[in-house]
């Protein structure tokens, strides 16, 4: 089966993501020794309602000034520009294969993420990989995100570290995998200006802090429908252990993917549903935050449409995507509603 890459749909923490399906582990490592990989560039709108994310250097999603700690947040739109790649070597004979390239599930959480590691086949247990993730592109936030009636200021949030997976577990259609991160903001004032106005205590502005760890494991089965069609049910457990009590969160989703692979037309449809609960009261509003989690996102693509082969190259697609995330908190403040759509030009080889 070749692979063709689909959209997920998620938020880790107070950002979204939608992309691309977890199927993208499925894929076996070929039987020839060389090269291979894609390159997609595109672009498009994306309508987002946060009040902890600023954006990237690229652009802003967020709202540099807001007027109350109660009420939700507005809206921002604009455009959104799109570029991702992966390139993979593969020693066929040792059944090993080097990879590197982007990470296609935080592209929509505003994260550009890089991975670069090694998949290696054993022929009664599956596939192991071990790869380092770090950040390429950081996240902008706010430094201290409860600012009222005054600009502002961005600052960075990066993260760094380890995936670790395990596909085809036994030669079977499960995938297993791991991932932990670091999480690192360059200023982290969260509650500075509540402090300094005697509303909260130091120890009650230390529960709002948003460095910490992340852990993250994901189960997947595939069931495969013929040779076009596949349907794959993942569960999902991120712990982010955040150093604010108020902060630090367990999060469940369940999401369910469709994908069809055809000679012209490939399409991916998913959803999914999940609950995050946090750890502490929070000091500004005196309640422990809870938010139901839901979302959904489409994907497909149109091989050498009209037969059109650019610079000669037959490996090439038009590729057209979209999402939406909501996630419904119990404190306004943090609600977020994030939709995306995309498109733009596929090349693989």
């Amino acid at each position: 089966m070749k692979k063709f890459v689909f959209g997920q749909f998620m938020v880790i923490g107070i950002i979204m993501a939608l992309v691309c399906s977890p199927v993208s582990a499925f894929e076996p490592i070929p039987k020839e020794s060389g090269f291979d990989g894609f390159v997609r560039l595109g672009g498009g709108y994306s309508w987002v309602k946060s009040n902890m994310v600023a954006g990237t250097d690229l652009g802003d999603v967020g709202q540099r000034k807001i007027s109350s700690l109660t009420d939700s947040p507005d809206s921002k739109s604009g455009g959104v520009p799109q570029f991702d790649w992966n390139v993979k070597y593969t020693f066929a004979s040792t059944r090993t294969q080097l990879i590197a390239g982007s990470r296609l599930e935080d592209i929509f959480r505003f994260d550009a993420t890089t991975q670069a590691g090694v998949r290696q086949e054993f022929e009664s247990l599956g596939i192991l990989g071990a790869s380092f993730v770090f950040t390429t592109l950081p996240t902008e936030v706010w430094k201290d995100p409860y600012v009222v009636n005054d600009g502002r200021k961005r600052t960075d949030r990066t993260s760094a570290g380890i995936l670790l997976a395990w596909e085809r577990m036994f030669n079977s259609n499960f995938e297993l995998d791991y991932t932990y991160r670091s999480i690192d903001i360059d200023d982290e004032s969260s509650g500075d200006a509540l402090a300094a106005a005697g509303t909260l205590t130091g120890s009650q502005q230390d529960r709002l802090k948003r460095k910490g760890d992340q852990h993250q494991v994901r189960g997947a089965y595939f069931f495969e429908i013929g040779e076009k069609h596949l349907v794959s049910p993942m569960l999902i457990f991120n712990y982010n252990d955040l150093d604010g009590g108020a902060m630090k969160n367990y999060i469940t989703d369940f999401q369910l993917t469709y994908s069809y692979f055809g000679p012209k037309f490939g399409l991916s449809l998913n959803g999914f549903i999940g609950y995050a609960d946090y750890d502490k009261k929070n000091p500004i509003y005196g309640k422990t935050q809870d938010d139901t989690r839901f979302g959904a996102g489409a994907l497909g693509s149109w091989k050498n449409p009209f037969g059109w082969k650019p610079f000669g190259i037959d490996k090439f697609r038009l590729y057209s995507q979209a999402g939406y995330f909501v996630s419904d908190a119990n404190i306004d403040f943090y609600e977020t509603e994030i939709f995306m759509a995309t498109a733009g030009i596929w090349f693989w080889f």
